[in-house]
């Protein structure tokens, strides 16, 4: 797997990592509304996936913010290119599955690769022994989407035995408002490689991606 080590001892952050990594919760959640408004109406015009879209843009912005392509692991930070998206979707059985999407630099690709491997994995038992003990994959972001619920807050489940610095993003049910369809965005990060801040920049890029839907897929 691709990534490079960070320098820890010129590293800007050094001090902030060295804070949060003692503390027993470091990670904190931010939770707000994106304007789905264009990007709904192109994917319906042009007769592609929605949820493709959203997730291929979501790609797209945490590749472009290296915040969100650091990883802590043993004890050392690494950064990862080409962020992929580890996405939770419902199998045949109405049960939850664990679909790993490999980054793809255009949504074409991207939509053709999503399709064969959500088919796959909706139908294929969810075991949890193929999930615990093992070493967890770095060079992706944790997605899940809760289209019955337009939420204002959120948390997610996790070992706290394990060190996890993966950021962890959960799209909601949109919502008409004023005319516009606002969907609720839950990022929740590691404080040891980012702050606020990193994630305010983070949204800023996904809403511009969602404004311009026929520059941001093509």
């Amino acid at each position: 797997m691709n990534y490079k080590n960070i320098d820890l001892s010129i590293w800007s952050r050094i001090e902030h990592f060295k804070f949060y990594q003692s503390a027993t919760q470091p990670w904190f959640n931010i939770c707000c509304e994106v304007d789905a408004t264009a990007l709904y109406q192109f994917c319906r015009q042009q007769q592609v996936s929605f949820f493709h879209g959203y997730l291929f843009l979501t790609q797209q912005a945490v590749n472009s913010n290296q915040s969100f392509q650091y990883r802590i692991v043993e004890q050392q930070v690494r950064i990862y290119p080409d962020i992929a998206i580890s996405v939770a979707i419902l199998g045949d059985d109405e049960m939850m599955r664990f679909c790993n999407l490999p980054y793809q630099p255009t949504y074409d690709k991207f939509t053709v690769a999503a399709t064969k491997t959500e088919q796959l994995v909706k139908s294929t038992p969810f075991v949890a022994a193929n999930f615990v003990g093992g070493e967890m994959l770095q060079n992706v972001v944790h997605m899940s989407v809760l289209p019955w619920i337009s939420f204002t807050s959120f948390s997610n489940a996790r070992n706290t035995d394990q060190v996890d610095s993966i950021p962890k993003i959960v799209f909601g049910q949109c919502s008409l408002k004023q005319g516009k369809m606002m969907m609720p965005l839950s990022v929740e990060v590691h404080h040891g490689v980012m702050d606020g801040l990193h994630v305010g920049r983070f949204v800023e890029t996904l809403q511009a991606l969602f404004d311009t839907p026929a520059t941001s897929l093509a």
